[in-house]
């Protein structure tokens, strides 16, 4: 008998602290926050706890318990104020032996303002029931083959799928997505047009436009190993990475990423109230952690920067095993798919809110890379899939079991 041995994933504290920081902060499940950004539960659930004797909470109820605690009994009074709506409304039908159909007309009428589930608990019915009757209803109003109807359903769950895309996606993701969660397959243009009679529409990243960097003072002797070759169709070849500035009520934050040239997944990142070469390092050391051991002839990819060409990072990246490139002077498109990342950020996440504290900018970029990006937002040039389910449709290292060290 053979036992398979499992690489075992590892995880900076950085990292670690900000898993924990989302189920702390936003007081949501630990199963569901690990569900999201794709570890057990288990594991996140000891980092929680140790943030939590890091922050020095009490063996009592903490305030944040008491927020939950409060925030359930808010939920569980509103439930209760819903019931006694709603048995207002029939009380009429209460009162006598209504039929079934009775019931089920009523449940009709006040669907958008009550739950199916509600309707049914409270009238004594079944859902199953309701819905086969919905159905004939339907069938005999309509017909089956009704067009308008189809077009009816069609267009709710195009805009569900926009709502749910925090209004960022157009028909291309938004027909993609109809596709995979309703199995329903409709042509782009179909979708485009359907858009446009709702008055909605998916926000486009501004087109790239170069920004200047600051070089160093003594010429760089590193060679340009990518010339603009960012994906050569394999995973860990060519990590790219940048920095960007974002704007906060306390002044700047300063991000910097780093990318899989293939899978375009943000591997690391950091985030400071300054911009140095330690900056990329916390980046580029979480990106090899998430990773683990990476094959000889990985290039990392950056501008002439000085944070970039420093002797630092390039001892850095001679200790990790990693070649280093850097983009020619003053040709910003030798580094344009990792700057083309924050058109992204900016235009369908960050520029749209106002952030009063770096801390509040931090913890949201933090979600949205790991959640929004890697995990649900579809990319047109991976298929319009992920980038962690493109990986682990290609079989990548991510398809295996991720388990901190």
């Amino acid at each position: 008998m053979f036992i398979v041995s499992q690489q075992r994933k590892k995880y900076t504290p950085e990292y670690r602290r900000e898993a924990a920081n989302l189920v702390i902060e936003s007081e949501r499940p630990i199963a569901h926050v690990a569900k999201e950004i794709g570890v057990s539960a288990g594991l996140l659930g000891r980092w929680v706890k140790l943030e939590r004797e890091r922050r020095g909470a009490s063996d009592g109820m903490s305030e944040a318990d008491l927020r939950a605690e409060n925030a359930r009994l808010r939920r569980e009074l509103a439930e209760a104020k819903m019931d006694n709506e709603f048995l207002f409304k029939s009380d009429s039908l209460l009162r006598r032996e209504a039929t079934r159909a009775e019931k089920f007309e009523l449940m009709r009428q006040e669907k958008a303002n009550y739950s199916i589930k509600r309707m049914a608990r409270l009238l004594k019915v079944s859902r199953s029931g309701y819905y086969k009757w919905a159905h004939a209803q339907q069938k005999r109003l309509s017909g089956e083959n009704d067009r308008a109807a189809f077009y009816d359903g069609v267009d709710q769950k195009i805009h569900q799928i926009w709502k749910d895309s925090d209004e960022v996606y157009g028909a291309p993701r938004i027909t993609a997505e109809l596709a995979e969660r309703y199995q329903i397959t409709l042509n782009r243009k179909t979708v485009a047009k359907r858009m446009r009679m709702m008055g909605i529409e998916g926000i486009s990243p501004r087109a790239f436009v170069p920004v200047t960097t600051i070089q160093a003072k003594r010429k760089s002797t590193l060679p340009d190993l990518v010339k603009r070759m960012f994906d050569t169709g394999e995973l860990n070849r060519v990590w790219m990475s940048d920095i960007t500035y974002l704007r906060t009520g306390e002044g700047w934050l300063y991000l910097c990423a780093v990318r899989d040239g293939h899978s375009r997944r943000v591997l690391g990142w950091a985030m400071d109230s300054v911009q140095d070469t330690s900056l990329v390092e916390r980046a580029l050391r979480m990106a090899h952690t998430l990773r683990g051991d990476v094959p000889d002839g990985l290039v990392f990819h950056a501008d002439r920067g000085t944070q970039f060409t420093s002797e630092k990072l390039w001892e850095v990246c001679r200790n990790l095993g990693i070649a280093q490139s850097v983009g020619r002077t003053g040709v910003c498109f030798d580094n344009a798919m990792a700057e083309s990342f924050w058109s992204t950020l900016k235009t369908e996440f960050y520029d749209r809110k106002r952030w009063p504290t770096r801390d509040a900018a931090r913890k949201a970029v933090a979600y949205w890379i790991e959640v929004v990006y890697n995990r649900r937002r579809r990319h047109s040039a991976l298929g319009m899939v992920s980038p962690v389910d493109f990986e682990n449709h290609t079989g990548s290292t991510t398809s295996r079991k991720e388990i901190a060290a």
